[in-house]
């Protein structure tokens, strides 16, 4: 019940965090919903299964950091440095969101007893105010408007598909000794989700060059 409930409530924050990202930059999140769920569920599903291995609690930030930049750079198909700034800008956002709402709402909650409904209540509160934010952003028109293509590197689906191959091989070696194989499982389907999307773009562009 414990495992339902983390994914649950991981998944709601998740959306939201990506919802944030996009309407900071003037993007709809909703062009991109189902793909963000797929890739947020399984990202979810990850985040418990590292937090379960106290050894690598450390790996989720960086896990899903990582993960929201391939999601951006293959699925909205921003240049990679473009979705690095858009993923940490909107991370950054969603950090300090939450600060403010421990500090002002949930600073006062400290009975062990209520740490799971404590951890719960954030998640669920921070989701709501960052759909709001987002949802006012992109309601008002109020964001960046800035055009990555002026970085796009030079072959980047290229690079694109061997960073995403070159950390799947790192990570599947990291979890192997670990001895986590659920986690490597999902792990891989998440990658080869982003290597799909990045390979038909590569596709899809050297069609339309040779057109």
């Amino acid at each position: 019940m414990e495992s339902v409930a983390f994914m649950a409530f991981s998944t709601i924050e998740g959306l939201g965090i990506f919802a944030l990202m996009m309407t900071i930059f003037k993007i709809n999140p909703l062009h991109y919903i189902w793909q963000a769920l797929f890739v947020v569920l399984l990202m979810s599903l990850q985040s418990y299964l590292l937090r379960s291995e106290l050894s690598l609690y450390y790996l989720v930030p960086i896990t899903n950091i990582m993960l929201f930049i391939f999601l951006v750079a293959t699925v909205v198909k921003e240049p990679l440095v473009g979705a690095a700034i858009i993923t940490l800008i909107g991370y950054t956002a969603f950090s300090l969101l939450q600060t403010i709402i421990v500090k002002v709402v949930f600073d006062s909650i400290i009975e062990p007893q209520a740490i799971l409904v404590y951890g719960y209540a954030l998640q669920t509160s921070s989701a709501i105010a960052i759909g709001l934010v987002a949802w006012l952003l992109y309601r008002l028109g109020i964001g960046f408007t800035w055009s990555f293509e002026k970085v796009r590197f030079k072959r980047e689906d290229l690079i694109v598909s061997s960073t995403i191959f070159v950390v799947l091989i790192f990570f599947t070696i990291l979890l192997y000794r670990n001895e986590i194989w659920s986690n490597i499982l999902f792990f891989s389907i998440t990658l080869s989700y982003f290597l799909y999307y990045a390979v038909r773009k590569e596709k899809k562009d050297h069609d339309q060059f040779d057109g």
